[in-house]
């Protein structure tokens, strides 16, 4: 997660996935990095065949938008150490743990395509991660099933603060 340059660009943010679980309607991604020596991570479990939004290349809000289609959690210390990372990336004060329960963000898919996992793809999402007051936090989500990657990449700056408030639970 080594990001360059000056802190005021827009950052991605990228995971390998290390480790993958199919269940009968889902995936469910181990994802981790290295931040100045330090392993982060997360993990993101994601239902399989999510509806396009992108329909006839027109945003459709009708089977865009979905809530319970993915699902963030946990993976204790190294997703501790992720939400400090962020902080010192974003250059915003991160003093929380990540947070105990699972975040389960409103999900606009981007696809022109059902999001197959079980294909090799990227796929594309805008999360809208609740925090406890405020606006949702937006990030642009991406699964690469054939570099198993994960990528958050800000929407806008202004969505730091409330992106690290919402992985804590706050």
């Amino acid at each position: 997660m080594t990001i360059d340059g000056p802190v005021t660009n827009n950052k991605h943010l990228f995971l390998r996935i290390v480790d993958d679980v199919k269940t009968d309607s889902s995936y469910i991604y181990t994802a981790k990095s290295t931040f100045k020596g330090d392993t982060v991570g997360l993990k993101v479990e994601v239902v399989n065949l999510i509806p396009a939004g992108i329909i006839d290349d027109v945003a459709n809000e009708d089977v865009g938008f979905t809530k319970g289609k993915i699902k963030i959690s946990s993976l204790g210390a190294e997703s501790d150490a992720f939400i400090k990372a962020l902080g010192k990336i974003y250059e915003v004060p991160a003093s929380g743990p990540f947070a105990s329960a699972t975040l389960v963000p409103t999900v606009f898919s981007s696809n022109k395509v059902n999001a197959d996992l079980d294909k090799t793809a990227t796929y594309s999402f805008k999360l809208f991660l609740e925090q406890k007051s405020g606006e949702p936090a937006e990030m642009f989500f991406n699964i690469d099933t054939y570099k198993k990657s994960l990528e958050f990449k800000e929407k806008d700056p202004k969505f730091r603060a409330p992106f690290i408030s919402a992985l804590e639970g706050k």
